[in-house]
């Protein structure tokens, strides 16, 4: 019965977040209100504080999502995979976000969404931030690195930044579809090689 409720409460929060992102992509995120995100998705306004603690949060939903998987994916890599290699691995094992027109639309939207709020991008910072504790707990319990734990976090998740810094860039400049991502793999791979060589080589 427990997992059942679990199901629920998940899908109620996306259901609340996927309304929330088709208001603010019509109408902008600070022209949307937080009761008018509960009517549309027909709860109240406590509710959507129940699963959301701020209207930001409704926004990076799935990104917050994500972290969950892909921080799992590194602490449950198989034996003798480095972190480097276990979030490439993860990465390039994503499906690609844009081989639509409808897709490239919705990317666009969010990029430019993203890219025109301080209070978006700050909460996309703090995102970063607290998916790199969560991985340098896993890197401390999973590999040897001890102190470094927390510098290699930063590292690994410093890269994944630059190619959502790069992805963005190339969408809002008009980037799309099957190129745009095999353009963003050859970026993961490329920099995810970097890091691996280190800035010396």
């Amino acid at each position: 019965m427990s997992g059942l409720r679990e199901l629920k409460k998940q899908r109620t929060r996306a259901a609340i977040a996927d309304t929330a992102l088709e208001l603010f992509l019509a109408r902008g995120f600070d022209e949307v209100t937080v009761a008018e995100v509960a009517r549309a998705a027909g709860v109240s306004d406590a509710t959507v504080f129940n699963y959301f603690r701020t209207k930001e949060d409704l926004v990076f939903e799935r990104l917050d999502r994500f972290w969950t998987r892909l921080i799992a994916a590194i602490e449950h890599r198989p034996d003798g995979q480095g972190v480097v290699d276990a979030t490439e691995a993860f990465l390039l094992d994503q499906e690609p976000t844009s081989l639509s027109a409808e897709g490239d639309e919705r990317l666009a939207g969010i990029s430019r969404m993203i890219a025109a709020s301080p209070a978006l991008l700050a909460r996309e910072r703090a995102s970063y931030d607290h998916a790199a504790t969560a991985l340098a707990e896993v890197i401390a319990r999973t590999t040897a690195l001890g102190e470094h734990a927390a510098t290699a976090a930063h590292l690994i998740l410093g890269v994944h930044k630059s190619l959502v810094a790069y992805t963005r860039e190339q969408v809002l400049a008009g980037a799309t579809g099957q190129a745009l991502a095999d353009r963003v793999a050859a970026r993961t791979r490329s920099g995810y090689a970097l890091l691996r060589r280190g800035l010396s080589a």
